[in-house]
């Protein structure tokens, strides 16, 4: 199995300015260089992640592995969740 969290393909995206981004939900993204999580509109958007730019991503060890359906993240942080009060 490969090491790093996976998140699935379709929430990869490469942004307009080319930073990669994991949609968090919410209108929320997260940038795989800084770890910031950042409001992003969906005009900002370019499009999702394509195999050739995962392959730049794990030949410098941003990406562990990925798959049709899934990419490996090591060291992601946790999703910021509100709590109950």
């Amino acid at each position: 199995m490969p090491a790093g969290t996976p998140i699935n393909r379709i929430w990869v995206m490469v942004m307009r300015d080319g930073t990669v981004m994991i949609d968090w939900g919410g209108g929320r993204f997260l940038d795989i260089n800084t770890g910031d999580l950042r409001d992003c509109s969906e005009r900002e958007i370019s499009h999702h992640i394509q195999d050739s730019e995962l392959d730049h991503l794990k030949s410098t060890g941003q990406v562990s592995s990925y798959n049709n359906n899934l990419v490996y993240f090591p060291g992601l942080p946790d999703r910021p969740l509100r709590t109950i009060d």
